[in-house]
């Protein structure tokens, strides 16, 4: 048989903690970070796991240091050929091994039933099916009648398609029931079932009380899974050389500063920081610094710092880019003329109104993502479910990326005096009203501002564009978003487009390079041609609700969205008329000046 490997990415996204994995026939649930086994890996990144509200970030172990536990789910299997139904156990699994009937001679592989029971409160179940079975009666007989169920899943022939024509039945006492009834919302309350508060993988006895009613799904239905996942840019100083790699690794490794850890507050603890200092030729300060890090007590105030404090914090060291880098910092930026001061030829009107309304564009050449998984949620999203399900333990499961980016910084006097039209606010407030009552409220967090509306379009718009000129697939471009809510004490207006891969290397520098005074402008400009019209024109630019909940407006495939990959918001706030509106767009200046350029040219 084929060896069941994951890729360490995909135990975060999309084979998380929660999710169901269907795999060569087979169909498993994720596991909490608990039950990880084998050799424990954390990622060093002490400020952005205090943001996390946790201990350590845990790397997912590699296939040659330990193992990923699944678990068989549903655990309730059938026979193709047969027909006949296993309630499959634990204690039945081999190693690399697939189920498979007993029942027949040849032996075929066991097929996963299809339907799962989920609640709102983030619990998975197997459907109940000798119940089900049970409950439409069968010659006079129920349930309690029946003391030895033998289940059989039957394709009616002589009924039409969908679920009327499956039914399951017990050989024992010939009751049976369709599945006609099986996905309405009340089916397993009406056969006395309640939510057992719980994961598959849990035992009886680590059930909590659910006052949820479940609901029968299709396993792989969108709903049955939402992954809460977070990320954050390692920033100066965590990401300076000096302190992860060069003076600190020198430090971490001496033998006084390793009893200095595990004893922090002994009796020696000014003595192994003497030693310390003295061998690696440092100041005390210094050991006394690297020690609050790996221990978790850093100069900020990590521990209560929120979204709106990371980004705040993101969007300082991107505005403030530093003269001189080492070559190893795991975040390097640099600022970059835009636009560059001549040689635009007949894009020149064009670049005087860019001038005006993007104030900086600053290349960062070199970054390092951390992404974990905080959670997950099922059906309605009510509950999220920790990532960590352990008594004791603190930890997420999480992964490093490294990559490139640019970072573009509108200017905040025009975007202020843009703010305050009429059209831009009605529009807002129309998105901002049905967001409030949306599920996306649940997990985006976001106030849909005209700001963040403007930013996340504009985003998208020149994702799809830099998918052409960087030279990178589409869904491996991914946003970072900043935009200040008003009043707010740090004005924030910007976009970070970057790309990122697992390798510690990086990524080729193409995006970055697309970022260049001589090459954005070309890049702006396409992006704006390309904006101006959608194939679904008009009835895309004049819709006033599209997508999920009506939550964007001029914003379809065809012009705006991006791969689920990409987005951080789920492909909503979006409208292409806050860009490009003749009346109201905020770039509505240089994309009349492109019009007239494009038809000086025919």
């Amino acid at each position: 048989m084929t060896d069941r490997r994951l890729r360490r990415m995909q135990a975060l996204s999309p084979f998380g903690v929660g999710a169901i994995v269907d795999m060569l026939g087979e169909s498993f649930v994720a596991e909490d970070v608990t039950r990880w086994k084998g050799r424990r890996m954390t990622l060093n990144a002490p400020r952005v796991a205090a943001h996390f509200g946790v201990d350590e970030l845990r790397l997912p172990p590699a296939h040659n240091e330990g193992r990923l536990p699944y678990y068989r789910f549903p655990q309730w299997l059938f026979c193709g050929a047969c027909r006949t139904m296993t309630h499959w156990s634990v204690r039945r699994e081999r190693a690399g091994k697939a189920p498979h009937c007993t029942h027949c001679r040849r032996g075929p592989q066991l097929v996963p039933m299809r339907f799962v029971a989920v609640c709102g409160n983030g619990h998975l179940d197997d459907v109940p099916w000798t119940q089900w079975a049970h409950s439409g009666g069968g010659q006079g007989r129920e349930q309690r009648q029946c003391g030895r169920p033998e289940l059989q899943f039957e394709h009616l022939t002589t009924v039409g398609g969908g679920l009327e024509s499956l039914r399951v039945r017990c050989r024992t006492c010939r009751a049976g029931r369709n599945l006609s009834d099986l996905t309405s919302p009340r089916a397993l309350t009406r056969i006395g079932i309640r939510c057992r508060g719980r994961q598959p993988w849990q035992r009886d006895s680590e059930a909590v009380t659910c006052d949820q009613t479940p609901v029968v799904l299709q396993r792989g239905a969108s709903s049955v899974y939402f992954p809460d996942t977070g990320s954050a840019i390692d920033l100066p100083p965590d990401s300076d050389w000096v302190t992860w790699g060069g003076t600190a690794a020198r430090v971490e490794q001496n033998p006084y500063f390793v009893l200095l850890h595990k004893d922090p507050e002994g009796p020696m603890r000014d003595n192994l920081i003497s030693f310390v200092a003295e061998q690696e030729n440092v100041t005390e300060k210094q050991v006394v610094a690297i020690l609050n890090d790996r221990l978790g007590a850093t100069v900020t105030d990590a521990d209560s710092e929120t979204s709106e404090d990371l980004a705040e914090r993101e969007w300082k060291a991107l505005t403030n880019p530093r003269d001189e880098h080492h070559p190893d910092d795991r975040f390097i930026t640099r600022p970059t003329p835009f636009p560059a001061p001549a040689g635009h030829g007949a894009l020149e009107p064009v670049v005087d109104h860019l001038r005006q309304l993007i104030s900086d564009i600053i290349l960062v050449d070199r970054l390092r993502e951390v992404r974990a998984l905080r959670g997950f949620r099922r059906h309605t999203m009510d509950t999220r479910i920790p990532a960590d399900l352990g008594a004791r333990s603190s930890s997420l499961p999480a992964v490093e990326v490294y990559g490139e980016g640019i970072f573009l910084v509108l200017d905040e006097d025009n975007l202020r005096r843009w703010e305050l039209q009429t059209p831009v606010v009605r529009n807002a407030n129309t998105l901002h009203k049905r967001f409030t009552g949306s599920m996306h409220a649940r997990w985006i967090e976001a106030t849909p501002t005209p700001r963040l509306i403007l930013l996340h379009t504009l985003a998208h718009l020149l994702m799809r564009q830099l998918a052409f000129d960087a030279g990178y697939p589409s869904s491996s471009l991914r946003e970072r978003i900043y935009a200040s809510t008003p009043g707010a004490d740090t004005p924030m207006a910007g976009i970070l487009i970057y790309t990122a891969a697992g390798d510690v290397e990086g990524t080729l520098g193409g995006l970055a390079r697309a970022g260049e005074a001589e090459r954005l402008v070309t890049t702006v400009a396409a992006t704006l041609a390309a904006a101006r019209w959608c194939s679904l024109d008009p009835v895309c630019r004049e819709s006033t609700a599209q997508g999920p909940a009506g939550l964007s407006m001029a914003a379809c495939h065809a012009c705006a969205l991006v791969p689920e990959t990409s987005c951080t918001m789920g492909n909503v706030l979006l409208d292409r008329t806050l860009v490009i509106d003749d009346e109201y767009g905020f770039m509505r200046d240089p994309l009349a000046e492109l019009i007239a350029a494009q038809a000086g040219m025919a």
